[in-house]
């Protein structure tokens, strides 16, 4: 968890120096909630999971909320859920769960389309399809311990009203659970690499705050 610990100073050293940089100059916006849907695509190992029984493209749903210190640079938080489908007859999904912190920098300005980029850090608890017995003929979804995980995005928002709009995403995410651990009736399983994958998703931003 040393890396953990390194991420959350790095992020609250951040957050001090933007507040530092932030300027009363007439804001229209303080803060914003973002609701998104759309689709998970495997990348790397997990398209080809567990010898052969890969992951297929699946749903994303996320929810976020952040803080805007200028009209240009947002920071919050966010929740998300992936869960792939599996290649094979066995009714198994891959599920993801992650929750972390982003930073947005948007290009704002008089246009009614806004693009963005976003980086995001968090954790992210695995659950997935595991070889339980010997000869490999039954599989559980198991879950792992948790897992950095790291993201970077590009959108843009289309403003539909004043106070908020419509959004495009993509992006990719990739998180570092080679080696991390699941505990079956005291069998433990490692994760045989790290999990990475594609995010396209829409949705809903409302704003919130800021100076007439």
């Amino acid at each position: 968890m040393k890396s953990f610990r390194l991420l959350l100073t790095l992020i609250v050293l951040s957050v001090i120096a933007l507040s530092a940089y932030a300027q009363d100059d007439g804001k229209w916006r303080n803060f914003e909630v973002g609701l998104h849907c759309g689709l998970a695509i495997p990348s790397g190992d997990l398209s080809d999971w567990n010898d052969s029984l890969g992951a297929k493209t699946g749903l994303s749903v996320s929810l976020s909320g952040g803080y805007y210190f200028t009209n240009n640079i947002c920071a919050g938080i966010y929740f998300d859920f992936n869960s792939f489908g599996m290649e094979g007859n066995w009714g198994l999904n891959y599920r993801l769960y992650n929750t972390g912190v982003y930073a947005k920098y948007a290009l704002a300005g008089e246009s009614n389309f806004e693009p963005y980029v976003k980086l995001t850090g968090g954790i992210t608890w695995p659950k997935f399809p595991t070889w339980i017995t010997v000869d490999r003929n039954v599989l559980r979804e198991q879950s792992y311990d948790p897992a950095l995980g790291f993201g970077g995005y590009l959108g843009i928002i289309w403003y539909t009203a004043e106070f908020g709009g419509l959004y495009l995403e993509a992006g990719y995410q990739n998180i570092m659970s080679k080696d991390t651990e699941a505990d079956w009736h005291g069998q433990i399983y490692k994760m045989p690499g790290n999990i990475s994958y594609l995010q396209i998703r829409s949705g809903v931003t409302v704003f919130f705050g800021g100076e007439e």
